[in-house]
């Protein structure tokens, strides 16, 4: 247990937490013992809202969000007042409440992922356990989508972009890390292998490049007539191979989500 909470505290400092005390969650099997006197020793869940019960002194509200310590020290001055003269008192979590967060989207394997109390999870290493991004994911546009209860919504945080300084950001109970699938586009017809293609996010994709993706041209690919059919437009005629060939003047659209590269065969 000390070992997990050591590894707990330096992973926290890598993931940029300010605050490393752990605080009680909802579901907590916690144990409140007094020295010396074994009658006023309590097991108790700790609860969503409301509050639990303890002898003598009543009431414990919002024991969800404090630290185990913190309620210790409440415990303490209200035994004192009257009660016990210098009470020692113990708050220990015997078991963790169940945490989650859920993973939608762009991944191999959506749904959702166990949170360790001690050991913190990030947004990457929940895709992680869930396969990894897909080949149409859009990386860039992946957020996390946060439970905001003061505001009675939620907010939205970008992760870090790939090579970024910043931290990966960690999950809290409740998250749901959505990956976006990329713009696509499509190449269809004489090609070696036809299929839809994810627009880069940080390069020019081209009708050639698109091309290339898909294989390259097949053995009756008309590569002087490529179209270019794009909505509610007229389709336009590329010749895609005076742009291999280098040729002066040659055109190589650049591609929009939704365009369809139509190679067709050749009458010879």
């Amino acid at each position: 247990m000390v070992i997990r909470l050591i590894l707990a505290l330096l992973c926290l400092a890598g993931l940029g937490a300010a605050d490393t005390a752990y605080r009680l969650f909802p579901g907590d099997l916690i144990r409140i013992d007094v020295f010396g006197h074994a009658d006023l020793q309590v097991d108790a869940r700790v609860p969503a809202g409301g509050e639990i019960t303890y002898p003598l002194i009543g009431s414990l509200a919002e024991v969800a969000g404090r630290s185990p310590e913190a309620l210790a020290a409440e415990i303490t001055r209200r035994l004192a007042d009257g009660y016990i003269r210098e009470p020692s008192v113990t708050v220990q979590v015997r078991e963790y409440g169940a945490r989650a967060a859920w993973v939608i989207g762009a991944v191999k394997a959506p749904g959702s992922v166990r949170l360790d109390p001690l050991q913190p999870s990030s947004a990457l290493q929940a895709i992680g356990a869930c396969g990894g991004f897909d080949e149409d994911a859009d990386r860039g546009s992946a957020v996390v989508v946060r439970p905001d209860p003061e505001r009675g919504g939620s907010t939205s945080l970008p992760l870090p972009a790939p090579g970024a300084a910043e931290p990966d950001l960690r999950l809290l109970h409740g998250d749901v890390v959505v990956v976006p699938r990329a713009d696509r586009v499509f190449v269809l017809g004489q090609v070696q292998a036809p299929r839809a293609i994810p627009l880069p996010a940080h390069e020019r994709l081209t009708v050639s490049k698109a091309i290339s993706l898909a294989g390259g041209f097949g053995r009756f690919a008309r590569e002087s007539h490529v179209q270019l059919v794009r909505a509610r437009q007229q389709p336009v005629v590329i010749d895609v191979r005076a742009v291999l060939d280098g040729r002066s003047g040659a055109s190589d659209p650049e591609l929009q989500a939704g365009d369809t590269v139509f190679i067709p065969e050749s009458r010879f």
